[in-house]
């Protein structure tokens, strides 16, 4: 007797076992045969991206509310798929992957657009970083865009035009790339006025972070990686990649480095900019040393009279000063990189920078 002929009559351990082993197994097949995840699944059918893992791997059976919804999106035969080993039709891969390619159509077009940069140069920098903000800050004009249809599906590319000083080139070339009719006459621009200082590739997003693949005239390669945010929002409005790539300059040599993007201006000052860049770092709380300080003070010029009157003034200032030297030494020590990661706090950070210059800017009007 089946399940189906007494659905009341509970099944043995050993019964349910031999279900959910092959419930897993057709699931497994089902989404090798689609091309898709466990997680896009079960995004599809309503359940948790872990109950899922539990029903691919027969830890447990799916509740029937799950099997009507399969039968729903790709026509499965629910007896077959409690019982034997599935067949997939070919009307529901070609569903599945049109359903992929819409969906991810949909992800991919929150990105697609013009983008500032904004970096600092790191060609000038020598081991000490002597420049002004505005004198370190470079711009640059990102585009990223889908590629014409192809046999391959989806496929999407990105060019820059890096290495800007001023702020002013930098929304010149953005009213040439917005005015641009196509990604076609947006690289023909690039190609004949600014080819010295162009970067093509192409774009790629995963499951948390976006990927921004540039080559350089063959000379250099950039790698580029967002923190992916998942947004209600029909425009990814910005955020700060973690880059490596080859310093441009007399010595050229590979770096690491932060960039931000935003598809609107920065009203704001070059320092903001910078220090927003760097992570708002350094993070110096100087407490401890100043009761140092003032502990050496007390002890040179007040409390003990034997150190006033045995200490020349010269030395009295040799000792502050050596102090003063221990504690910022400590200070750079502590706020020194180890790694440079950006967390979701940083990029939330900046995409309330974007806001914040964007509501400045409209204020100003």
């Amino acid at each position: 007797m089946s399940m189906s002929e007494n659905p009341t009559m509970p099944m043995s351990t050993e019964a349910n076992q031999e279900v959910c082993a092959i419930i897993a197994s057709n699931l497994r097949t089902l989404i090798r045969e689609l091309g898709i995840t466990q997680r896009r699944l079960a995004q599809q059918v309503g359940v948790a991206t872990a109950t899922m893992n539990d029903y691919c791997a027969g830890r447990r059976a799916p509740q029937a509310t799950f099997f009507v919804e399969l039968r729903k999106l790709y026509g499965i035969d629910i007896n077959e798929f409690l019982t034997s080993t599935i067949h997939i039709p070919a009307s529901a891969r070609q569903n599945a992957a049109d359903t992929l390619t819409e969906s991810l159509r949909r992800v991919y077009s929150k990105y697609c657009g013009v983008y500032y940069v904004y970096y600092l140069d790191t060609s000038r920098f020598k081991g000490r970083d002597n420049l002004s903000p505005a004198m370190s800050l470079l711009h640059g004009i990102l585009n990223i865009y889908e590629e014409p249809a192809s046999v391959g599906g989806l496929s999407y590319s990105c060019a820059a035009v890096l290495g800007i000083e001023k702020q002013e080139e930098a929304d010149m070339l953005m009213q040439e790339f917005r005015a641009s009719d196509s990604p076609v006459s947006m690289l023909e621009k690039i190609d004949s006025s600014y080819s010295r200082t162009a970067y093509y590739g192409n774009f790629e997003i995963g499951q948390e972070h976006a990927f921004l693949n540039l080559r350089h005239a063959g000379t250099d390669r950039a790698l580029a990686i967002l923190h992916r945010v998942d947004s209600n929002k029909d425009k990814y409005l910005g955020g700060i990649a973690a880059i490596n790539s080859i310093s441009k300059g007399r010595e050229r040599m590979p770096v690491l480095q932060f960039l931000g993007i935003s598809r609107s201006p920065l009203c704001i000052s070059a320092e903001d900019i910078q220090h927003a860049l760097l992570l708002r770092y350094p993070i110096v709380d100087v407490r401890e040393e100043v009761e140092e300080v003032l502990r050496i003070h007390r002890i040179l010029f007040i409390d003990n009279d034997d150190a006033r009157n045995s200490f020349t003034q010269d030395q009295k200032k040799a000792v502050i000063q050596s102090t003063v030297e221990r504690a910022v030494l400590r200070n750079l020590t502590r706020n020194a990189f180890r790694y440079a990661k950006i967390s979701e706090e940083d990029d939330d950070a900046w995409y309330h920078l974007i806001k914040a210059s964007a509501a400045s800017a409209e204020v100003s009007k």
